[in-house]
């Protein structure tokens, strides 16, 4: 077993090679944002100072719904005391990101008037286009419309059903 290093049982962010963000409210609560490799954890602390090195305690009983989150973020925050890094096994790819990533194409081409077959271009290949775009199930068209009517969605508002 790893020998504990000084310190960690208290949270000092002066150390660690993350970008560390923290946003004083004017209520006195602060923020602490610790950003590494795309990946980003975010604390509240009302209380004692992040900006001098803190012991985080707990006294309060959480929820079962909120009980996994935060025992992740626990976990998460435990990795970078004794790392000093933001591990990627905290951070699941989102299940939609293909579709989405998809999705967003579509809606640049079609801001920039391209054409829905020229959008299915760049989407999925000529090769692809060629051989199906033709098909009378217009299963590839169906695909580059929906894709352009979830982008336009998306713009209009729709992205803010990801922050619920």
């Amino acid at each position: 077993m790893a020998a504990r290093p000084p310190g960690v049982d208290l949270l000092d962010v002066a150390p660690h090679s993350c970008r560390i963000s923290i946003l004083v409210t004017r209520d006195g609560h602060q923020h602490l944002l610790v950003e590494d490799s795309g990946r980003s954890l975010q604390l509240a602390n009302s209380g004692a100072s992040l900006l001098e090195p803190v012991r985080l305690t707990s006294s309060v009983l959480w929820s079962p719904e909120e009980l996994k989150q935060r025992l992740n973020a626990l976990e998460c925050l435990n990795s970078l005391c004794w790392t000093g890094r933001l591990q990627p096994g905290f951070f699941p790819t989102e299940p939609r990101c293909s579709r989405l990533r998809r999705v967003l194409r579509a809606l640049d081409g079609f801001i920039a008037g391209a054409s829905h077959r020229e959008i299915g271009l760049a989407l999925f290949g000529r090769a692809r286009v060629e051989q199906d775009w033709a098909d009378p199930g217009d299963h590839l068209r169906d695909s580059v419309r929906r894709a352009v009517r979830r982008g336009r969605s998306l713009m209009n508002g729709g992205y803010k059903r990801f922050l619920l």
